[in-house]
């Protein structure tokens, strides 16, 4: 079973799963953030001192944030599709369901988000929201 922890200022606590790594094989982890009346995931690491997440074309720094602990399995799929059973993760302003995704980008993989409106999982990178058609999505076990 998957749930959150409450971390801010780049901390990872204890039980957090890698969910991806940087280029340089530096590990990521799936984190979320409440931004812009939305809960949105995306990715934290402890150099990052906070978590950076998509939101409106641009990778954003939030604090605080919560990280992914305990139990789930990674799906893949494509073009917006959300695979059955997967875990709702945060949600638009509006309400909309978003999931926790981690795509392949650059060397790394690296942890965001998606909705079937995407058309891809929308990952935080290099100071943008990049959006990339084949990716994984979290699913429970």
């Amino acid at each position: 079973m998957s749930f959150w922890t409450s971390a801010t200022n780049g901390q990872i606590p204890d039980g957090a799963i890698v969910c991806g790594k940087e280029s340089d094989g530096t590990v990521l982890y799936a984190a979320r953030a409440i931004y812009q009346g939305g809960v949105h995931p995306g990715k934290v690491r402890k150099e990052f001192g906070a978590a950076n997440i998509p939101y409106g074309g641009k990778e954003v720094k939030v604090n605080p944030y919560e990280v992914l602990v305990g139990k789930g399995k990674w799906v893949p799929a494509s073009n917006g599709d959300i695979p059955d059973g997967a875990i709702i993760c945060g949600r638009e302003s509006n309400g909309t369901p978003l999931y926790a995704a981690r795509a392949n980008y650059n060397g790394g993989v690296h942890p965001g988000k998606v909705r079937k409106e995407f058309g891809g999982a929308n990952i935080p990178y290099g100071g943008q929201e990049v959006t990339v058609k084949d990716y994984e999505v979290l699913v429970a076990e």
